[in-house]
C-alpha cells in the first residue's frame, strides 16, 4: 500500500509541470501587409524587445524564447505591472519545434491588430522554394515556371522544383481567378529568380474588378543549422 501511495504522490507533484506552457525557442521575422506597425513591445526571456513590422520586405530575424502565447504590448511599462493585466495590443500561438516562424501583421485604419504565425522553419521550405499564400476571397489559380496549383481562400502552399535550387533565372508567373467553373487570366509575368532565397508570395484582393488579385513578394534566406558534434 505504502509503494501505491507513493506512486499516486509522484503522479500527483507532477501534475503541475504538465499543465506548465511549452517553451518556445525560435527566431521570428515579421512583416506587415498594410501599414508599418510600431512602437510595441514583447518579453523575450530576461528582457524586453522592441517589435516592428514593415510592408516593404521581412525584418531581421529576432531571437526569441519565451511562453507560446506571443504577446505585444503598448508599452515596457506593462510588463512590470502587477497582475491583472492590460489586454496585450496583439498576441498569437507560436508554432512549437521550429527553428524560424514568419508573424503576419494585419492593420488598417484604426481596426486592432491581428497577428498570424506560420511556421518557415528549414523543414517547412528551402532555398530556392516559394510559399503562396491567399488572403483574398477569390479561388485562384496559377502556373510558376510549370508548376501548377491552386489556392482556396484562406489557404497556403509550397511550390518547389530542384532546377530552381541551383542557378539564377527567369521564371513564368500566370495567375487567374476562378470565376463559376472558368479561371480568368490576372496577371502575366516573369520573375527573377535567386536560388540562395525562400519566397513568399501574398495574395489579396485587388482595388479594381479588372484587377481582382494583388500581389506583394517577399524574401528571407534560411537559417543557419546549429552544429553537429563530431562522433
Amino acid at each position: 500500500m505504502k509503494n501505491i501511495a507513493a506512486i499516486v504522490l509522484l503522479g500527483l507533484l507532477a501534475l503541475p509541470a504538465r499543465s506548465q506552457e511549452p517553451t518556445v525557442k525560435t527566431e521570428i521575422v515579421a512583416v506587415a501587409l498594410d501599414e508599418l506597425v510600431t512602437g510595441l513591445f514583447f518579453h523575450n526571456g530576461k528582457d524586453i524587445s522592441t517589435f516592428q513590422a514593415n510592408p516593404t520586405g521581412l525584418g531581421e530575424p529576432l531571437a526569441y524564447q519565451g511562453p507560446r502565447r506571443f504577446e505585444l504590448r503598448n508599452s515596457e511599462a506593462e510588463f512590470t505591472q502587477k497582475p491583472p493585466l492590460p489586454a496585450p495590443a496583439a498576441a498569437v500561438d507560436l508554432p512549437l519545434d521550429s527553428n524560424r516562424v514568419l508573424v503576419v501583421c494585419a492593420k488598417t485604419g484604426k481596426e486592432p491588430l491581428k497577428l498570424v504565425a506560420f511556421d518557415i522553419g528549414s523543414a517547412k521550405i528551402r532555398a530556392g522554394d516559394y510559399r503562396f499564400f491567399n488572403f483574398s476571397r477569390s479561388v485562384v489559380s496559377a502556373i510558376l515556371g510549370g508548376k501548377k496549383f491552386a489556392l482556396k481562400p484562406g489557404t497556403n502552399t509550397l511550390v518547389s522544383n530542384s532546377s530552381w535550387k541551383d542557378e539564377v533565372m527567369e521564371i513564368d508567373m500566370d495567375l487567374a481567378v476562378v470565376r463559376g467553373d472558368k479561371p480568368k487570366p490576372v496577371y502575366s509575368s516573369q520573375w527573377g529568380h535567386r536560388p540562395g532565397r525562400r519566397n513568399y508570395v501574398f495574395l489579396f484582393d485587388g482595388p479594381q474588378e479588372y484587377k481582382p488579385i494583388r500581389i506583394c513578394r517577399f524574401f528571407d534566406v534560411p537559417p543557419s543549422e546549429p552544429a553537429k558534434a563530431e562522433p
